[in-house]
């Protein structure tokens, strides 16, 4: 018995000196993450977008693999590089400061700490990009390498980035060995130290050295030039794609930031607590609030809009009124096509002109070519959500052409226009001059909604599409009222009251005598005449923080309640559009009962999302009539959970409420249809085209390669094209 408690009397006492070392070297470990905490932050961040973000899955994609510029991957390359280096030299200088309220920083136990986790730091950035890309490769279900000739170049571009790693390893372990020989031949020169633990530890940034100073005065300087050029020319770093984008801004981010933390806690003051504080002020106070709306095109996002002029917005009624005269006149029942387009960024946006385009083209085979299109002169409305909203707004801008309008070149000219890199000057625009804007008290910078219209209008402009920076109203303007183009009802959101608000070219269509929208705002009792068609689509695609809310004011004598709102993504209150177009289906049966004419609807929905669950049965392509929707195959693997913790339980049921009315949305417009069984022909009918589980992921982001378009096609392809194409010319000809 003596001798067990002797056993256990010391081994107590073991337990406790190692329990008591761990917690030791615990504490020691986190005083030294502390000074190198903004690289660490900007790490971290990077890792759970590269695991967690579809969207930056497709740039790791884009960059490693399918873009064939040799240039942008030397940007990358560049600026992969810059990254690290800067994380590295920042995180040296910091363990070079003496911190006193920290002085575990002068433990020599933990030497080695601050001679290899900056070189850590460093070398973990182009590994960080790779890893991005591998884990990118592993969500491809196959795999693809036949869908494009770009396969071989991805593994030498993988293997630049590993040796970029290997190569700042290298630079990191033996410069110091490599500047001894060289200070050997070259007296001058000072020798330096044989391990970073042996320098000089100083109390001031100024006593770091000559070089060290003359490092982050470049350094700051080279980041206040790049935001003020960003801010006149947004698309000033497009032609470096949107990773190299972001690899730069966290150089300047880890430089610029870790040189006010030394500031900071060389005193002991808590500065980027400070500047956040500082931040949250101004943004919970609306100093800084630089989201303006714009309501016509020269204003900016950082003013109040002017008076608004007279409203010279064609009305609705005239609008409808001439349609059905025009169209109607030969045909009973009178052929109304309609559409609605789901939101999904880009990838609504190429989805949606990608099908009207082609839908326009194979109905156009064996017309007159001198003609208007007969698909586009039967399509009187279209409703879009997010990205939808934008790839209608492209497919109607490109028929605002002077005829003879060739059909076949819609889809490609679509296709050009899209696949710009809409997100570089976005992300371009966010962290440098969007960036600085939230330190600033008052606005004084357009913000990163702005760099996003202009590469709309760029793009736009350089496929003979320039309706994209004019009036949205103008399209439709006219010393008559002639529908010539189908009307376009884009979709958005307010905050406030969580309301739909309708943007479309008419003048305000909600009047005492008629309400069309439920639970609406008409966007005409605020919007100025002149709001740009850009600026339209944008208020309908302001995706979450990627696109800013934007401020709305209402500058009228006799202003609207409220005069001043803010607008979010349409696909808040629900995605898929079908709300505002089963209210435009009631508005058009009033007037066609006004006129005595039988009106029967072909409704084109257009889906995007590839898990979401069909509402259209019918799947026979040789039967396409009333109703049609590919099947797409069941997606292998387990069903997610359906039960969620206490904490996620309300959010998660927030958030799927969303699709949920989208789900509803989508029903009660097939309900509301009246097919023929006898006559399919001359009943109403629904296309449902939808994306399905393919060979290539679609992601939602602002910006699309082009193995997503071969995907997107392919697709398409599998749609009875010709059998709808030759429907759709049988009742639409007139008799």
């Amino acid at each position: 018995m003596p001798d067990i408690e002797r056993a256990t009397s010391s081994r107590r006492p073991t337990i406790r000196r190692r329990w008591r070392q761990l917690l030791g070297w615990t504490a020691l470990v986190l005083d030294h993450l502390k000074p190198v905490r903004v690289s660490l932050l900007v790490l971290a961040v990077a890792v759970m977008v590269a695991i967690g973000v579809d969207q930056a899955a497709e740039l790791f994609l884009i960059a490693l693999w399918t873009d064939p510029s040799v240039a942008r991957y030397l940007a990358l390359l560049l600026c992969s590089a810059l990254a690290g280096l800067a994380m590295w030299h920042a995180a040296r200088q910091a363990y070079r400061l003496r911190y006193p309220r920290w002085p575990a920083l002068q433990d020599e136990r933990a030497a080695f700490l601050r001679d290899w986790l900056p070189r850590l730091l460093g070398a973990l950035v182009p590994l960080l990009v790779c890893l991005g890309y591998v884990l990118a490769l592993v969500k491809l279900p196959h795999g693809p390498c036949g869908i494009t000739e770009h396969c071989a170049q991805r593994s030498w571009r993988a293997l630049g980035l590993l040796a970029e790693a290997a190569f700042l390893i290298v630079f990191f372990t033996t410069r110091r060995r490599l500047w001894s020989t060289l200070t050997r031949r070259m007296p001058r020169l000072t020798t330096p130290h044989a391990r970073p633990r042996d320098e000089k530890r100083v109390w001031r940034v100024r006593d770091l050295g000559t070089f060290a100073v003359v490092m982050y005065v470049v350094v700051v300087t080279l980041n206040v030039l790049a935001t003020v050029l960003i801010a006149f020319m947004p698309e000033l770093l497009d032609g470096m794609g949107p990773l190299a984008i972001l690899l730069l801004s966290a150089t300047f981010l880890c430089y610029s930031g870790g040189l006010l933390c030394m500031i900071g806690d060389r005193r002991g003051v808590p500065l980027l607590t400070i500047l956040l504080l500082v931040s949250a002020s101004l943004h919970w106070l609306h100093l800084n609030d630089n989201h303006q709306v714009r309501q016509y095109p020269g204003m900016t996002t950082h003013e109040r809009p002017a008076m608004q002029p007279p409203d010279s917005r064609p009305s609705f009624d005239a609008y409808a009124d001439a349609w059905i005269k025009d169209r109607c006149a030969g045909h009973d029942p009178c052929p109304v096509i309609l559409v609605s387009a789901e939101g999904g960024g880009i990838r609504g946006a190429a989805w949606t002109a990608q099908v009207l385009s082609r839908l326009t083209a194979i109905t156009q085979q064996g017309q007159p070519a001198i003609n208007e299109p007969l698909f586009a002169r039967y399509l009187f409305a279209a409703s879009g959500v997010s990205g939808g909203s934008l790839g209608l707004a492209v497919y109607v801008s490109a028929l605002a052409q002077p005829h003879p309008l060739d059909t076949s070149a819609l889809e490609p000219r679509a296709q050009r226009m899209l696949s710009h890199d809409f997100l570089a000057p976005t992300l371009a625009n966010t962290f440098f001059v969007d960036f600085t804007q939230r330190w600033l008290p008052g606005a004084w910078l357009d913000d990163r909604a702005r760099a996003l219209t202009r590469a709309w209008e760029s793009a736009a402009r350089k496929q003979g599409m320039p309706a994209f920076e004019q009036p949205f109203s103008g399209l439709y303007e006219g010393p008559q009222v002639t529908p010539s183009l189908p009307a376009l009802f884009l979709n958005s959101t307010t905050v406030a009251e969580g309301k739909r608000f309708i943007q479309h070219p008419f003048q305000p269509m909600a009047t005492p005598q008629r309400q069309p929208w439920t639970a609406g705002f008409d966007g005409s009792s605020w919007l100025d005449p002149r709001v740009p068609l850009s600026e339209v689509v944008l208020n309908s695609a302001r995706f979450t923080y990627v696109s800013p809310a934007g401020t709305l004011e209402a500058h009228l004598a006799n202003p609207p309640v409220p005069n001043r709102m803010q607008l979010v993504d349409g696909g808040y209150f629900e995605n898929s559009g079908t709300t505002t177009l089963l209210e435009l289906m009631r508005l058009l049966r009033s007037k066609a009962r006004q006129h005595g004419v039988s009106m029967r609807f072909i409704v084109i929905h257009i889906s995007n999302d590839p898990l979401m669950s069909d509402f259209v049965e019918q799947h026979d392509a040789r039967a396409p009539l009333p109703f049609y929707s590919t099947a797409c195959q069941a997606v292998p693997g387990a069903m997610p959970a359906h039960v969620r913790g206490e904490a996620t339980a309300p959010l998660d049921a927030l958030l799927d409420t969303r699709s949920a009315r989208g789900d509803y949305a989508r029903v009660q417009l097939l309900n509301a249809l009246r097919p023929d069984a006898a006559d399919p022909s001359r009943g109403d009918m629904l296309w449902h085209f939808r994306l399905c589980p393919g060979n290539y992921p679609i992601p939602m982001g602002w910006t699309i390669s082009a193995p997503v378009f071969t995907e997107m096609s392919d697709q398409l392809n599998h749609y009875p094209l010709e059998a709808m194409g030759e429907a759709l010319r049988t009742q639409l000809a007139p008799f």
